[in-house]
């Protein structure tokens, strides 16, 4: 049941790749200052200017609720409802005067009064799929328009996952959206695979994302589908042993949201810039049928939501109560921003910067392990690590430990600024657990193997994997790469928590 994304490469920031000279006059392009997606109180204003290359001027059209007012060329404001009952979408977009197809859109979201546009409910609620509990599976929903309207369609059941970046959804759950072509005009498909050897394929769409009261605007997403007419890329399927997961019931969601601490899915290692060859499985085209991997421009690639909201664009905070051992259901939430906004301070919270690889060091006491590609996973639904010495449950439940009786544990996270936590935390027999709860959702001792020896022997994967369980009683912060960190804090990436109950 465990779902955690395999990071293809991550690398740094760079620029994509610039195409070859042409003598055809430059199209006109309209740019708009904001240039992210804004959240306005209810009666507020906004004023919003227009960049035009040809420098001709603009006109103005609003969809949604609110008015525009003091229209120039190239300035408007816009002025929200004075009441709305609950988060209400809007777009405002600039057309050249001199070019009809050249245009820019800013989404909006009308908030009501005293309320905080940067929270997002999250529900440990078994999932969305009928007649079956997905354990420990932190779930929620986003809004999803075409891009530049107010022609929008909320999805649930969306599972948050701070081990990936970017959003993917069920194809069937999707509006119709424009897809992403590369510069020949063919479609841009993806291949992600999960480190049990499953894996999702879709073709890339642009769309306007909305969580709470904030908006992305125009950001790549995947489309969750089987192909027609043609078959998945063999390393995309593991030569045909990984499993498909491009539909509900195996997937166990209606799509994933990643929130972790890439601002790319990708990065560097799939822009053009970065020379030699594609790497795969990541980005494929494939014209009639036939597949190959394929360069997407950073800009392009399946983006983090949170880093084209307006302002709380640098990172989030996952909060999780903690349930009694075992819980039907938990309710927690997402705050976006660190930082930002009241409701999004450090405070207390211990900052912990990571590798290379954006991994941490885990010092797991009952084995003596140093755990040095350790990580931080909402999308999982255990504690994943290699220990030798608790016994593995049989099939179907062959993913957790099942010992005689729970076992109390110890590890001490450590991150590259040597920054430390001890974590007290206990393994329970995951039979037991899921017979003796058959309607539940939330176990905080579930956990499993991840190998069965050290690092020296290869045996193990050489890391703790902090699934779900670790967030139950926590709030966890994830800075984003490249993003404006806060001050007097390291430059992001990193994680940050502070611990909302006394270790037991």
């Amino acid at each position: 049941m465990r779902r955690f994304f395999l990071v293809v490469l991550f690398g740094t920031l760079g620029l994509p790749g610039c195409g070859g000279g042409s003598s055809s006059p430059m199209p006109v392009t309209v740019f708009l200052t904001p240039t992210l997606g804004q959240s306005v109180s209810q009666g507020k204003s906004l004023n919003i200017t227009a960049t035009v290359s040809d420098a001709k001027g603009v006109t103005w059209n609003l969809s949604g609720p609110g008015l525009l007012v003091n229209p120039t060329e190239f300035t408007v404001t816009y002025i929200a409802p004075s009441s709305v009952v609950a988060n209400t979408n809007a777009v405002v977009t600039a057309t050249s005067v001199t070019s009809a197809s050249a245009s820019a859109s800013l989404p909006l979201t009308v908030l009501p009064f005293n309320v905080f546009g940067n929270v997002q409910p999250v529900n440990v609620d078994g999932g969305p799929v009928a007649g079956q509990i997905y354990p420990n599976g932190a779930f929620t929903s986003v809004t999803i328009c075409q891009p530049g309207t107010t022609t929008c369609f909320a999805v649930d059941g969306i599972l948050v996952d701070t081990g990936s970046s970017g959003l993917r959804v069920l194809a069937s759950a999707l509006p119709s959206l424009p897809a992403l072509t590369d510069a020949s005009g063919k479609p841009v498909s993806e291949c992600v695979q999960f480190v049990d050897h499953s894996y999702v394929w879709g073709n890339v769409a642009v769309a306007d994302v909305r969580i709470g009261g904030e908006v992305a605007g125009s950001v790549s997403i995947q489309a969750i589908a089987d192909p027609t007419g043609f078959a998945i890329p063999a390393d995309c399927t593991n030569n045909g042993a990984g499993t498909d997961d491009d539909n509900q019931r195996s997937l166990g969601a209606n799509g994933i949201l990643g929130m972790g601490l890439e601002p790319q899915d990708c990065g560097a290692s799939c822009d053009p810039s970065a020379g030699g060859t594609p790497p795969g499985p990541a980005y494929y085209t494939c014209p009639g049928g036939s597949c190959t991997a394929a360069f997407v421009p950073l800009a392009q690639q399946v983006t983090h939501p949170v880093v084209l909201f307006g302002v709380d664009n640098n990172g989030l905070a996952l909060q999780l109560p903690t349930p009694a051992g075992v819980a039907a259901t938990l309710t927690g939430s997402m705050v976006f921003g660190i930082g930002t906004q009241l409701n999004n301070v450090l405070g207390k919270a211990t900052i912990f910067t990571v590798d290379s690889n954006d991994n941490l060091t885990t010092n797991l006491a009952s084995t003596g392990q140093s755990l040095t590609a350790s990580f931080l996973d909402s999308g999982s639904s255990g504690l994943f690590f290699p220990d030798g010495g608790l016994p593995v449950c049989l099939s179907p439940e062959s993913s957790f430990f099942c010992p005689p009786s729970t076992i109390p544990l110890t590890a001490t996270i450590v991150g590259s600024n040597k920054a430390q936590s001890a974590i007290n935390f206990s393994v329970g027999n995951a039979d037991d657990l899921f017979k003796g709860n058959p309607g539940d959702a939330a176990f905080s001792n579930l956990a499993g193997p991840n190998g069965s020896g050290g690092c020296s022997d290869g045996s193990g994967a050489c890391s703790f994997d902090w699934g779900l369980p670790f967030f139950y009683g926590r709030t966890v912060f994830a800075a984003i790469n490249g993003q404006q960190a806060p001050i007097a804090t390291p430059a992001a990436p990193w994680w940050a928590y502070t611990i909302n109950f006394s270790e037991n």
